[in-house]
């Protein structure tokens, strides 16, 4: 998304009087774009919170000291090595956790855990991920919840749209209404084979063996 656009985003976000959290990245790590830090600051300015999910290979010395503090709260993906401990040790202001639980999500590779707890959730409205996050996807489509890849519900965009239309606009107002009726999951070819809803805690898998500290070489050329 051009940088001029993600500002926009930003600003309206705060007209709107949101002073929440911000995300910059939904789907891939965040700190491939360069411009992460730049956006984060801006948010900052605008009274947002930015947080961070990242696997934390590309962190460095110096990426590190622009981040800390700059964004109070970073999650270390499940999929990294090194405890809590340690990667605390590398932020002096900024609260760091990793992620001990690997939540069983559309995509899962557990099938059988998947299977159950698609049938556990099949007749329970899903009204959670509606209200908990304002998604925006790379090229300003609006989406439902984490995995809405293909505009399930037909939302509006922010290329042609406000944020605001989009939010109070009659498509997500019409579709977070359906969603908060028992049973409506089975209507939606991607919400029947969803395993997740709000505010039930859903299925999780411990993260087993995690290693204290990264081995040597796991950052490639990051510390170079």
């Amino acid at each position: 998304m051009p940088t001029a656009k993600v500002i926009d985003l930003i600003n309206q976000a705060a007209e709107m009087g949101w002073q929440g959290s911000i995300h910059f990245s939904h789907y891939s790590e965040p700190l491939v774009d360069p411009r992460f830090t730049t956006f984060c600051r801006h948010a900052v300015k605008k009274g947002l919170k930015p947080e961070l999910f990242t696997n934390g290979s590309l962190l460095t010395p110096k990426l590190i000291k622009e981040i800390d503090e700059l964004v109070p709260y970073i999650v270390i993906s499940f999929s990294s090595p090194g405890g809590e401990e340690y990667w605390q040790s590398l932020f002096k202001k900024s609260r760091v956790r990793t992620t001990k639980n690997l939540a069983v999500l559309i995509w899962s590779p557990y099938t059988n855990l998947l299977k159950a707890s698609i049938s556990s959730v099949a007749s329970k409205p899903c009204i959670g991920p509606l209200f908990s996050a304002f998604r925006i996807n790379y090229d300003g489509q609006m989406s439902m919840c984490y995995a809405d890849f293909n505009n399930e519900f037909g939302l509006l965009n922010a290329f042609d749209h406000t944020l605001e239309e989009l939010w109070f606009g009659e498509e997500h107002v019409n579709a977070v209404k359906e969603m908060a009726v028992p049973g409506s999951r089975g209507k939606r070819g991607l919400c029947s084979v969803c395993p997740q809803v709000y505010p039930d805690k859903g299925t999780y898998v411990k993260v087993e063996n995690r290693l204290s500290v990264p081995p040597e070489g796991w950052w490639g050329r990051a510390f170079d």
